[in-house]
């Protein structure tokens, strides 16, 4: 376990960190005073950390390692195979929760990924697996706006799920389904669990598999996981969980998952936005002129809606135009988020349809994929159930 504490000493010494009560905090403020070569304050503060939480392993070894450096030399040996992977992986956690705590982008960014966030939708979830980072946001005037930020643990296999049992964790746009409480669970789960919506209409039209992708916390007697220990889920540390938590509405908080998320400036994002805006806007546009052909150019050969394929959908739509004389669409409620690793965005929108012969409400969603071409198009349009009114929504954890 020696290299964690190599590690430390190899990072560029910077500014010490204010110190809350959070416990990566705390843990940050060690890491810096044994970059400033100040050993005893970095014992005294990895003792307090592990006598108050002694279930965190990173900190235990930590401490351990500082012990050891006082009294002998490193023993950079080789360690077996099983210690190896534990070190690195403990390695990989303290570079990811050191180098998020330098992250100049959040706080004074926007991740791309929210391109454009309806106020129905008054929280949204932001994970970066490369950072081992969970995001919230609150939805501000319309604009993200961070809230706070968490370590988490993903997948043993890594990122881009793809098949059931492949212990890696999905990549994409996923909304938090239900609530399950912890005196329903496995203890390894923890405070609670928040499953997401894999695999959703995207990932089933290219062909992914599996179930049960979950936000959970951790069993007893562990603090948290290192950075790939899960069967797929994203994991936080059981305070965290709770914590977050109380940002989720069933059903109305969108969970995006990156392999590595772009973060923009304010004014690139509104740029940004825009442009998916318009894109969104022409559809409706060509829609309510009942130039069906043009209507139809929006929509992919791979489209699919229910058990109608993009043939049937369009035999549908040149029949009823026949007998309309207009069309108005009104569109509330947009969202447009964008999917972190593919050239794929969700629609989310309530649909006014009125006519001279019929009149409807309804919630839809629809999946864009840029396509080889570089043309946006529909591949994937249905209904869905409302969203839950926000004072229904709180989840019970």
């Amino acid at each position: 376990m020696r290299k964690i504490f190599l590690l430390i000493l190899a990072i560029s010494c910077f500014p010490v960190f204010a110190s809350d009560e959070h416990p990566e905090d705390r843990l940050l403020d060690a890491v810096n005073a044994i970059q400033q070569g100040n050993f005893e304050l970095a014992l005294q503060r990895l003792k307090r950390l592990t006598t108050q939480l002694p279930d965190f392993k990173l900190a235990q070894l930590m401490y351990a390692d500082v012990l050891r450096s006082r009294v002998e030399a490193f023993d950079m040996a080789a360690a077996g195979i099983d210690e190896a992977e534990q070190r690195n992986l403990l390695l990989q956690e303290v570079k990811n929760r050191y180098l998020a705590s330098r992250d100049q982008n959040t706080g004074k960014r926007i991740p791309s990924v929210l391109a454009r966030l309806d106020a129905h939708y008054r929280h949204a979830i932001v994970v970066d697996l490369e950072k081992s980072r969970l995001y919230v946001f609150s939805n501000h005037a319309s604009e993200p706006e961070l809230v706070n930020d968490y370590f988490i643990s993903m997948g043993r296999g890594g990122p881009g799920k793809f098949n059931e049992g492949d212990l890696k964790t999905p990549l994409g746009v996923y909304f938090v389904q239900s609530y399950i409480p912890p005196l329903q669970l496995a203890d390894k789960y923890g405070a609670g669990a928040y499953p997401i919506n894999y695999p959703n209409a995207w990932d089933r039209i290219n062909g992914r598999t599996g179930h049960g992708i979950w936000l959970h916390g951790t069993r007893s007697g562990t603090y948290n996981r290192p950075p790939l220990a899960s069967e797929g889920c994203v994991v936080l540390p059981n305070p965290d969980l709770l914590d977050v938590g109380s940002y989720i509405e069933l059903k109305n908080t969108p969970v995006l998952i990156g392999e590595k998320i772009e973060w923009l400036e304010q004014a690139q994002w509104k740029k940004y936005r825009q442009q998916f805006t318009s894109l969104h806007s022409q559809w409706e546009a060509d829609w309510e002129s009942l130039n069906v052909d043009n209507y139809l150019k929006h929509y992919s050969q791979r489209f699919v809606s229910g058990s109608n394929s993009l043939d049937e959908w369009a035999r549908h739509k040149r029949r009823v135009s026949q007998h309309k004389t207009f069309v108005d669409v009104e569109l509330s409620n947009v969202s447009l988020l964008v999917h972190p690793d593919e050239d794929v965005m969700v629609a989310t929108y309530l649909q006014h349809y009125r006519s001279d012969n019929f009149t409807s409400q309804s919630w839809k969603r629809q999946y864009w994929n840029k396509e080889a071409d570089g043309q946006w198009r529909i591949v994937f349009e249905d209904r869905i159930t409302p969203p839950v009114p926000p004072q229904l929504a709180r989840s019970e954890y």
